[in-house]
């Protein structure tokens, strides 16, 4: 059986998600926001393809965050 783990509200997700019920395949989707990962698990990975492999760079929550570390470290201004 595959493990997919994944946000239940990611597009790609459910793509992969819908993809996998087409075909029948066999599958248990682990929700990582609701049901964590255990670290020995992610080091892993890490171990396996690198952490930036890991990092999802494209979604909302890294823009938000690069727009706040921005502004930290170009302005000088507080993180809010």
């Amino acid at each position: 059986m595959i493990i997919l783990f994944g946000l239940k509200n990611c597009d790609r997700c459910r793509k992969a998600r819908k993809w996998l019920d087409h075909t029948g395949t066999d599958y248990q989707f682990v929700d990582v926001r609701d049901q964590g990962i255990e670290g020995d698990l992610i080091d892993r990975w890490i171990d396996a393809v690198g952490w930036e492999a890991l990092l999802n760079r494209r979604g909302t929550t890294w823009r938000g965050l690069m727009k706040r570390c921005a502004k930290l470290w170009m302005h000088k201004a507080p993180v809010t």
